[in-house]
């Protein structure tokens, strides 16, 4: 069959449509997800969730803890997005900067050495059961998902957990100054930036082209907490430049050597 000049120039208008139309959706619900988080508890660790739940933690960067209750979850997506998105990117739909997960129960993990057992339980349990379902996961469609819904087990395969969200994850365990949250107009979320957080490197690095993670470029703009240099304490901004560019240097195209280039440039920025 012969296509015409016409028909290819169509068909790669309708994708550029439904692209644009796939980024306004993945751009509303991610800021709807961060309302309703992952609840983080004992329970919730040892339960086999449903894989509408598992893949939320696939083809996201990093996972961010909160362990108090966050007043500006929309403002946090938003911020995220802002950074995160480029126009020139390729990305999936549900693909992301973070997962949020709520960390702030009675009986939820609390402590930096409590969260990374809960992260390895995470992440054992995601790649334990992406891209190839497991006898558990192919149960009947009213079992586990509403009818009207799209079928998670269609696409399972192209839900991976990335390597650099096993690496390193963030914990917001302080709240900004009231005065900055409350009296600022809703479309502004500069304040998010200067929230105080916990940057945690979590000695999982096997499958990154950079190898260890380095906080090196960021000292100067952090505190070491925990005295081995595995957490610091920083500002959400400087955490997610610092993370975004580990993800650019780990991403095809950039070669391990490059990655000691960028960060010094990074460094140099701040």
């Amino acid at each position: 069959m012969t296509i015409t000049v016409e028909e290819l120039e169509a068909d790669g208008a309708i994708r550029e449509e439904l692209f644009e139309y796939w980024e306004a959706a993945n751009k509303r619900m991610q800021p709807w997800k961060f309302d309703i988080p992952f609840k983080l508890t004992p329970k919730t660790l040892q339960q086999w969730w449903p894989l509408t739940d598992l893949h939320e933690f696939c083809l996201k960067t990093c996972a961010i803890y909160a362990t108090v209750d966050i007043a500006f979850p929309q403002e946090l997506a938003q911020y995220l997005w802002a950074k995160w998105f480029h126009p020139s990117i390729t990305c999936r739909f549900g693909e992301f900067f973070a997962k949020f997960v709520a960390s702030y129960l009675h009986d939820s993990p609390k402590t930096v050495a409590e969260l990374l057992v809960a992260h390895r339980c995470i992440c054992d349990q995601v790649l334990l059961r992406q891209v190839v379902l497991l006898p558990a996961d192919d149960r009947p469609r009213s079992m586990t998902f509403n009818a009207r819904s799209q079928d998670p087990c269609e696409d399972h395969e192209n839900y991976r957990l990335e390597a650099l969200f096993q690496a390193v994850f963030i914990v917001i365990d302080t709240l900004p100054p009231l005065n900055s949250c409350w009296t600022r107009s809703r479309h502004d979320i500069d304040f998010v930036a200067d929230t105080e957080v916990l940057l945690v490197r979590t000695g999982e690095y096997h499958d990154l082209k950079t190898g260890p993670i380095n906080f090196g470029p960021i000292e100067s703009v952090s505190e070491e907490i925990d005295g081995n240099g595995d957490v610091r304490r920083v500002k959400l901004g400087d955490a997610v430049d610092f993370i975004l560019e580990l993800q650019r240097c780990n991403t095809d195209g950039y070669s391990s050597g490059e990655w000691t280039t960028a960060l010094r440039d990074l460094d140099k920025d701040k």
